[in-house]
């Protein structure tokens, strides 16, 4: 799962000088069963109806048909997201300095494509 390997990478990270933010538009009470689940120690934050992803322009609507496979492996997004927009964000990863730049971006909009977290490393190193 990626938030394991992301938890993998987070003390080479914060070795770095860097952190790691997870954001999710689960309900907090959702997430923090994942946090536990997962032992992460990283931040994960709630974004409540993909407010702040679709200000970015990150959100799309899952198809019928994607509803249906959804609901058949009984992932119920109106429950876990607390609404029934049907709605996620693109996976991606933003790498940002500590004067607010973006130095680096990777966002897909195939849900089975996601930013490889081992990369975060190398390209914090090579920032510095």
């Amino acid at each position: 799962m990626e938030l394991e390997a992301l938890q993998e990478v987070y003390g080479q990270v914060q070795e770095l000088g860097g952190s790691i933010i997870a954001i999710s538009p689960q309900l907090n009470k959702y997430t923090k069963q994942v946090v536990k689940k997962h032992n992460l120690t990283f931040p994960v934050l709630e974004d409540k109806d993909n407010t702040y992803a679709d200000k970015l322009h990150l959100v799309f609507p899952l198809p019928e048909k994607l509803k249906e496979v959804y609901n058949g492996f009984g992932i119920d997004l109106e429950r876990f997201n607390g609404n029934d927009s049907w709605k996620l964000p693109m996976s991606g990863r933003f790498i940002i300095d500590s004067t607010g730049v973006i130095r680096n971006t990777e966002v897909h909009p195939d849900h089975t494509v996601r930013p490889e977290p081992t990369e975060i490393v190398e390209i914090m190193k090579s920032l510095v």
